[in-house]
C-alpha cells in the first residue's frame, strides 16, 4: 500500500492521529480540505501541543504529486456526506479507507459509495484533544481499534495497522472488529448523552450511584437490540463499560458534553438516535434510550436556534 497517507477531519480524534502520522511520514502525509474550511487551517500558523504543524494541506486533485494510498476519515457523521462529496475527486480506487467515526453509519455511506475501495473499520477511545487559542493541545493521544469483517481485507488491515503502529499511535488489531464497534457504540449511547445532559466528565462517574444506574439501564436497553441485530454483547460488556467510566480520576468530558458546552451540533442522530431507531424497526422498547436522545434533541435545537 504506497502512495500518500492522508488525514480528514482535524477534530478530537483526528488532532492526534494527524500530529504523530506527520511526525512519522512527513512529505508523505497530506492534510485533506475542502475549500470550504481551508482557511480555518491556513490563514493562521497551527501548533499542537505548542509545536508548529505545518502538512501539506490539499483541497483539489491537480495538488497530488502522487495517489493517496491511504485515507483516515475522522471528520463527523454529519460531515460524511459532503466530505464524500470532496474526496470523489482525490482518490482512486486503490486508495483504502478507514473511518473512525463513532456508530457504522459512516461505514455503511462509504460501502456504498466506494464499491471498488477497500473499506476497514475501526474507531477511536479516549483522547483529549482540547482547542487552544492557536490551535489544541493533548495529553492523551488515545487509541485506535481496526479491523475488517471482509476476510479479502485482512492483508490490507494488517498494513493498515504496521503504519499506524510505526508512527507511535496506539493501535489494537481486532479479530471481531464489528463486535468492538457495537461495544464501543454503546458507551457512547450510554455516556455521551448522559454527560451532555448533566454537565459531569468521567471522574464523576463513580462519586454517583445514580449515573451508574442510568448507564446501566441504558446499556441492557442496548444489549436488546445488538442481540436481535446479531450482535453479540453481553452483561460482561456492560461490566467492562462501566470499569471503563469508572477508571478516570482526571477530568475528561465525551465529545457530546464539548458540543453541547461550546452550543455545537452533536451527533445524537447517529448514536442513540440510530439505535432508538433500530430498535423501532426489531420491535424492541428501549425507553431510557429513547428519553436521552430526544432530550439531547431538544437541548440542541434550542441552543441552535439562538445562533
Amino acid at each position: 500500500m504506497g502512495g500518500y497517507v492522508a488525514l480528514m477531519g482535524l477534530g478530537a480524534v483526528g488532532v492526534p492521529i494527524a500530529n504523530l502520522l506527520f511526525d512519522k511520514y512527513k512529505d508523505n502525509f497530506i492534510l485533506l480540505s475542502s475549500k470550504e474550511f481551508l482557511h480555518t487551517l491556513t490563514d493562521e500558523d497551527v501548533y499542537i501541543n505548542n509545536k508548529l504543524f505545518n502538512p501539506v494541506i490539499v483541497s483539489e486533485q491537480k495538488q497530488l504529486k502522487e495517489k493517496i494510498g491511504l485515507l483516515i476519515l475522522t471528520v463527523k457523521n454529519y460531515h460524511i456526506i459532503s466530505a464524500c462529496r470532496f474526496l470523489e475527486n482525490v482518490i482512486d480506487e486503490n486508495t483504502v479507507i478507514l473511518p473512525l467515526q463513532n456508530g457504522i453509519y459512516s461505514y455503511d455511506y462509504l460501502k456504498g459509495l466506494f464499491p471498488n475501495n477497500v473499506i476497514l473499520e475501526g474507531f477511536a477511545k479516549g483522547p483529549n484533544t482540547i482547542c487552544t487559542s492557536n490551535g489544541f493541545e493533548y495529553q492523551r493521544a488515545g487509541e485506535l481499534h481496526i479491523g475488517t469483517t471482509n476476510h479479502e481485507n485482512k492483508e490490507y488491515a494488517k498494513s493498515t495497522y504496521d503504519k499506524l503502529v510505526s508512527a507511535d499511535i496506539e493501535c489494537y488489531y481486532e479479530d471481531n472488529i464489528q463486535r468492538e464497534v457495537w461495544k464501543k457504540l454503546m458507551l457512547n449511547v450510554a455516556g455521551n448523552a448522559i454527560t451532555a445532559i448533566t454537565g459531569i466528565d468521567y471522574c464523576d462517574f463513580k462519586h454517583s450511584e445514580e449515573v451508574q444506574n442510568l448507564c446501566r439501564k441504558t446499556m441492557r436497553e442496548f444489549l436488546l437490540v445488538s442481540n436481535a441485530y446479531g450482535i453479540d454483547l453481553n452483561e460482561d460488556d456492560i461490566d467492562d463499560v462501566m470499569s471503563y467510566y469508572l477508571s478516570f480520576n482526571v477530568s475528561k468530558h465525551t465529545s457530546m458534553l464539548e458540543d453541547v458546552i461550546h452550543k455545537r451540533k452533536t451527533e445524537n442522530e447517529f448514536i442513540a438516535g440510530y439505535i432508538s431507531r433500530l430498535a423501532i424497526k426489531l420491535g424492541i422498547y428501549t425507553p431510557n434510550i429513547d428519553m436521552l436522545y430526544e432530550l439531547i434533541k431538544i437541548k440542541e435545537t434550542v441552543y441552535l436556534r439562538g445562533k
